[in-house]
């Protein structure tokens, strides 16, 4: 997807007083909120062509709050469809529609409209449903709401995990596979809380070992010799793990500037754009793993180097003795 480069001066002119749809309903932004958003617009901008989309999706999200225009959610939807958020991206592109009305040209709202029909084979309708109020409800660990909910939500297709919470109570969990265009309700149940049970005092069992003879004397410590050697595997391992990251960090740094240049040639299908991206961020992960394996066998083989205790050469099995006939010693050396 290619951002729309129209937005800067629209967003001047619709910003400065509010969109069409919404004028005499709110007033427009104040002058440092609307250069405030344009700011962030243009470095929104800046980190989608970088591909950090994450990055851009807040710096886009936050001029949003700051001047609302539905143009800015054209934007919203296309970072999210590149983050693989199929659900935040459709409901993007329906608020654009609904936002911007009779000003969308009917050219662009055909276009938006297959957008929203390609993403809806993607995203899944889940109710959900908790039997105490209140509770926080999460869906893979980020909150979209408490308890009870109204309206149902939209995810992506995929395993979702579901969780509800409550102040000193056993979280509930829930994990689920959805398909594109499911339609189900998730159920999420306390259980209820139960009484403690009684804490039994136990009397120590009585010790059945033999006390040892007041003539016994204890062994004294073994004097152990040790031996310290290198362990080549590990560092052999090392050094192989840290040639194949430099390999991988030159491959993603290549496809960083492939997809560059495909962006900014024209003529390029969504279909090669999505190919290209695709391959950026898979060697960039591998690059990521690469290091993080390195790092770890590294410090293993450190540990095994120089920290680890020296395995022994030898070691004597003492006992001595006293009798009432004198002292006795016996071992093996």
């Amino acid at each position: 997807m290619r951002l729309s480069r129209s937005l800067a001066l629209a967003l001047t002119l619709a910003l400065s007083g509010g969109s069409a749809g919404a004028a005499g309903r709110t007033r427009g932004p104040s002058k440092a909120n609307l250069e405030e958003a344009q700011s962030r617009y243009q470095r929104a901008r800046e980190l989608y062509e970088e591909n950090d989309y994450q990055a851009a999706l807040v710096e886009f999200q936050r001029a949003y709050e700051l001047a609302p225009s539905y143009r800015l959610l054209y934007n919203i939807a296309q970072v999210q469809y590149q983050l693989q958020d199929y659900a935040g991206a459709l409901g993007s592109f329906q608020r654009y529609l609904e936002e911007g009305g009779g000003e969308l040209p009917a050219q662009r709202r055909d276009e938006v409209q297959r957008e929203v029909d390609r993403l809806q084979a993607r995203v899944a309708t889940v109710r959900i449903t908790v039997n105490k109020p209140g509770a926080e409800i999460s869906v893979d660990d980020v909150p979209v709401g408490t308890s009870p909910m109204r309206t149902p939500l939209q995810l992506n297709a995929g395993r979702r995990k579901i969780s509800a919470s409550l102040p000193g109570v056993t979280p509930v969990t829930r994990v689920v596979d959805v398909a594109g265009r499911d339609s189900l309700d998730v159920s999420l149940e306390f259980a209820a809380p139960s009484a403690p049970a009684p804490v039994a005092s136990v009397a120590p069992a009585p010790s059945s070992r033999p006390e040892a003879p007041r003539s016994a004397v204890a062994a004294p410590p073994e004097v152990v010799k040790s031996q310290r050697s290198t362990p080549l595997v590990p560092w052999i391992a090392t050094g192989g793990l840290a040639v194949a990251t430099g390999v991988t960090a030159v491959l993603a740094l290549n496809a960083s500037g492939d997809l560059k240049t495909q962006r900014d040639t024209f003529g390029v299908s969504r279909a090669q754009l999505d190919q290209a991206s695709g391959r950026t961020r898979t060697l960039a992960l591998t690059t990521d793993v690469l290091a993080g394996a390195t790092l770890v066998a590294a410090g293993v083989s450190t540990w095994l180097t120089f920290l680890r205790e020296p395995e022994p050469a030898s070691s004597a099995d003492v006992q001595v003795g006293v009798g009432p006939g004198g002292v006795g010693v016996a071992g093996s050396f």
